[in-house]
């Protein structure tokens, strides 16, 4: 996908304003995001043009002056002024790998299967309105292992993992904190996170903040309701299941292929698409400070658990259920359903992190320095969000311009080399569907995912490149 220019020049004026020491640097990033925005899946010799290009990229994002942060810091203060212009706002949370298995370990750091590769933990902000749109980044923090963790195999303990000085999972904290700063005059946040943000400690300061949150259970640890003080403590499912039920709906589930490890397989199995009828329950729960916590961590917690379940699922397939705490209402319909349909928000981060490491091809770059990597994907951020929103708008508003996606050449040449033909009156989902096409995907398959846009522009930018030098031949016979 080829991003309009009004989306690029949103894109530049995002990061040129990072504090680069140089005039020269911030024209010369300036112009390697233009390129880049221009054919985001594109090799770096493709989408610079030539030689002379690719060797300024390599020595800007390999320059001292030019970091991370410096990058990051423009971005977080544009996400900030669109979300006041907004205000109301969710913001979702996760980590996700990014691997380099080409380069060497030492010089970018270990993942945990030993491989050249670090930790991303972003934060995104979304409109908390029908359309979610997409507001940008936040924050972002990267963690690099300098070496393979000496910790024993296996799952450590609450106990034992309390007393490491260099816990990753403090980067939950980190980033719902420094959002909530830069977001602090926004009418509403609201924080998203999955399984792995259900930490006591953790809930703990967010409500100590008056920071407002939906964490999706992971431990089934102790509790009761808050309606019955003098009951005995007994486990948070059980007093989910005993919540009163509020209302039912039927949720479309998309089909899910089995992951790679036992562990990932075991914690979302593998599913056929299907209608599910879910039913809604919530209700208080309070839960007691974990025996390894100590003050100023507060004994007890009084949060609302929202409970969904799915009634009666098709024989062999695996019901959904989550739990879910929050520090939003949820005492009667429309306040447990808001709740959960801003937790399913939340797949919207899973969808840009594929637009980063595929949209963007960010874990294709052939740099070899961590310095490098860094700078890069701080510069690949802007250009997925905006990736990100367009591919949802030619879903969602299917009859917007085939233009607002690729030039008027690209469509001819789709239309005259794709196997799916556009019409005179092509839509963006029309030429979405026929780059999808081209990288072979098939309609019946549901809508296209990045790798087989990824493909498909990647063919259209070779058959562009043909037709613009068969043009030229053409024009050079006629004057002849």
């Amino acid at each position: 996908m080829k991003l309009p220019r009004r989306s690029v020049d949103e894109i530049v004026s995002t990061v040129i304003d990072a504090p680069l020491g140089d005039a020269r640097r911030q024209r010369r990033l300036g112009q390697l995001v233009r390129r880049l925005a221009g054919a985001p899946a594109a090799s770096l010799p493709a989408a610079l043009g030539d030689d002379a290009q690719v060797q300024g990229c390599y020595r800007l994002l390999n320059n001292p002056a030019v970091t991370f942060d410096a990058l990051m810091a423009p971005q977080s203060d544009a996400t900030r002024v669109r979300s006041e212009a907004v205000g109301r706002v969710l913001v979702l949370h996760d980590t996700t790998d990014c691997s380099f298995p080409h380069l060497d370990p030492e010089a970018i750091g270990y993942l945990q299967t030993g491989k050249a590769g670090f930790r991303l933990h972003l934060s995104l902000v979304v409109e908390a309105g029908t359309w979610r749109r997409p507001l940008g980044v936040v924050h972002a923090e990267t963690i690099s292992r300098a070496k393979k963790s000496r910790r024993k195999k296996g799952k450590a303990s609450g106990p034992q993992t309390a007393k490491w000085q260099d816990r990753e999972s403090e980067r939950w904290w980190r980033g719902m904190s420094s959002s909530q700063q830069w977001l602090k005059d926004c009418e509403s946040v609201i924080h998203i996170a999955d399984r792995e943000g259900d930490s006591y400690e953790l809930m703990a300061k967010l409500v100590q903040a008056g920071i407002h949150f939906v964490i999706r259970v992971r431990v089934d640890r102790r509790g009761r309701s808050v309606d019955d003080d003098d009951a005995p403590w007994s486990k948070v499912r059980q007093v989910a299941s005993a919540a009163q039920g509020l209302m039912e709906r039927q949720v479309p589930l998309s089909r899910r292929k089995a992951k790679g490890t036992v562990r990932m397989t075991g914690a979302h199995p593998p599913r056929k698409q299907r209608i599910a009828r879910l039913g809604f329950a919530a209700t208080g729960v309070v839960i007691p400070r974990p025996v390894y916590l100590h003050d100023p961590i507060p004994h007890q917690l009084q949060l609302n658990l929202v409970h969904v379940r799915e009634i009666d699922p098709p024989d062999g397939e695996p019901p959904v259920e989550w739990l879910l705490y929050t520090t939003e209402p949820a005492h009667s319909a429309a306040q447990c359903e808001q709740v959960v349909d801003n937790y399913r928000t939340r797949w919207v981060i899973e969808e840009f992190n594929s637009a980063v490491k595929t949209g963007c091809a960010y874990e294709e770059r052939e740099f070899e320095t961590l310095h490098a990597l860094l700078n890069a994907l701080a510069i690949s951020l802007p250009i997925a969000c905006e990736l990100l929103w367009l591919r949802s708008r030619a879903r969602d508003t299917p009859l917007a311009r085939a233009t607002d996606v690729l030039t008027a050449r690209q469509l001819q040449v789709l239309d005259a080399l794709g196997s799916r033909k556009l019409g005179p009156s092509p839509t963006a989902q029309d030429a979405l569907l026929a780059v999808a096409a081209l990288g072979g995907h098939l309609k019946r398959n549901g809508p296209p995912g990045w790798r087989v846009l990824q493909r498909g522009l990647e063919l259209l930018l070779a058959y562009e490149v043909g037709w613009a030098a068969a043009q030229a031949r053409r024009g050079r016979g006629r004057k002849m």
